[in-house]
């Protein structure tokens, strides 16, 4: 990761630096180009000045002489010829016939250089009529070349950019190296981490931040946890169960042995007890296979619309014999026909898992069981006219084996239902107070998925 990230910096370095390349001969090639035109127009302007001192009584000497003026200042080296290729004047003549302080001023602007370098000619025209020639050459001795000044800019102008490129270079360079420890240095803890987790050590957790790699951090911690709390679950499954096995095994051991020593006789009479703990293992049994039946039900859902209306008679017409029988009533709220979705088989489940619930702590009145929308989400509360659950045992009780006090089951039903609800994105609550009964609530949203 790291390796791979400084390539990645210095690959931008390196485009950088052919960039500043390309920049400095595109830029000097430009200014080469405007130099040059820049000088072009210097001539022409210069032609056009000698070809307009020229009149039809001949050449005006003083306007020539002007013109040649000008073309030394600005460093040309200079002669004008007639049609017969006389020369009428040239540069030398006028420098010749400057005065001292001019020619101080001349070579302070640069110092003359006559060299073998041939001349441009360029013909000189008067009404149409070729009048001669104007020859012009660069007095520093390349023909028509950059002045010294432009040389020294093209030399600044490198100079600047290979400083330039030095500096952004360097720094860029810099900044990989940080960087690269800056973004692996996370890459790596996680590494660590995420090996530590296959190892098994669940209780590793990473510093977490506001940026991306702290929100995967963050990430990462809550995945942890999970896997910790599932294994404790796990755990106290494990340990529950066998408690709970341990102590019908127990008792049937005892009794088994005790026959076999002649203590107790085997008869029909002592046989009781032994199936009574043979059907309390196999109702253990049911709820623990209710209870995988209902993790596994994470996987598949299958919601379809149902009449919630419908949907309750239809259970509680089921259990009303059953309710019957212990002389309690079952009663459903009369309200409209709600169309939700819902995985029925789930459902149905959760809400016989709480009637069933809520009859074995009733002994007196009934049960009633409402239903409507609220909130984004359709709704079932269960009330009944119980003993109520003890403020210390309600925040416990849709825990696995919970039993608050009394209770003759195993403490599966409301963990059962609450798994249930979850894979439908709903939740179960409850109000209860002890002597008055309690409430259960299930609540499942209306935007689920057919």
């Amino acid at each position: 990761m790291r390796s791979k990230l400084f390539c990645g910096f210095l690959a931008v370095i390196i485009l950088a630096l052919f960039s500043d390349v390309l920049f400095e001969k595109l830029i000097i090639r430009d200014f080469g180009e405007y130099g040059k035109s820049e000088q072009q127009d210097h001539v022409y302007w210069l032609i056009t000045a000698v070809e307009s001192s020229y009149t039809s009584q001949g050449w005006n000497r003083q306007a020539l002489t002007d013109a040649l003026h000008w073309a030394v200042m600005l460093r040309f080296d200079c002669s004008i010829q007639d049609e017969s290729g006389k020369v009428i004047m040239d540069t030398d003549s006028v420098i010749r016939g400057l005065s001292d302080s001019m020619r101080r001023r001349l070579q302070i602007a640069g110092p003359e250089v006559k060299t073998a370098t041939p001349y441009d000619s360029y013909p000189l025209f008067h009404k149409g009529q070729e009048i001669g020639n104007f020859n012009i050459k660069d007095m520093a001795g390349k023909n028509l070349s950059l002045r010294r000044k432009e040389h020294a800019f093209r030399e600044r102008g490198r100079a600047f950019l290979l400083l330039s490129f030095s500096l952004a270079g360097g720094s860029a360079f810099f900044m990989a190296l940080i960087l690269s420890q800056f973004f692996s240095r996370p890459i790596s803890e996680l590494k660590k981490a995420s090996e530590a987790v296959a190892k098994g050590d669940l209780s590793v957790r990473l510093e977490t931040g506001t940026d991306e790699i702290g929100r995967l951090k963050a990430a990462f911690n809550r995945m942890a946890e999970a896997l910790q709390r599932e294994d404790a679950l796990r755990k106290h499954l494990t340990s529950n169960v066998a408690h709970e096995l341990r102590t019908p095994l127990a008792i049937m051991k005892a009794r088994v042995e005790a026959m076999l020593d002649g203590v107790l006789t085997a008869s029909p009479e002592e046989f009781g007890p032994l199936l009574a703990e043979l059907d309390t293992l196999t109702r253990l049994i049911g709820g623990i296979e209710d209870l995988t039946k209902a993790e596994a039900s994470f996987l598949k859902v299958n919601m379809e619309e149902v009449c919630l209306k419908d949907f309750l008679k239809g259970v509680t017409d089921s259990l009303a014999p059953v309710f019957k029988d212990k002389g309690l009533s079952l009663q459903l709220a009369s309200r409209g026909e709600f169309v939700v979705h819902m995985d029925v088989e789930k459902l149905e489940k959760a809400v016989r898992n709480i009637l069933v619930n809520a009859k074995n702590h009733t002994e007196t009145g009934g049960v009633f069981v409402d239903y409507g929308i609220e909130g984004g989400k359709y709704f079932i509360e269960i009330k009944d006219t119980g003993k109520g659950i003890a403020e210390k045992d309600l925040p416990h009780i849709f825990q696995r084996f919970y039993r608050s006090g009394g209770s003759k089951g195993f403490g599966l039903g409301l963990a059962i239902a609450k798994e249930l609800l979850a894979t439908m994105d709903g939740d179960i609550s409850v109000r209860s107070k002890q002597g008055e009964g309690s409430a259960f609530k299930l609540s499942v949203p209306l935007n689920q998925t057919a």
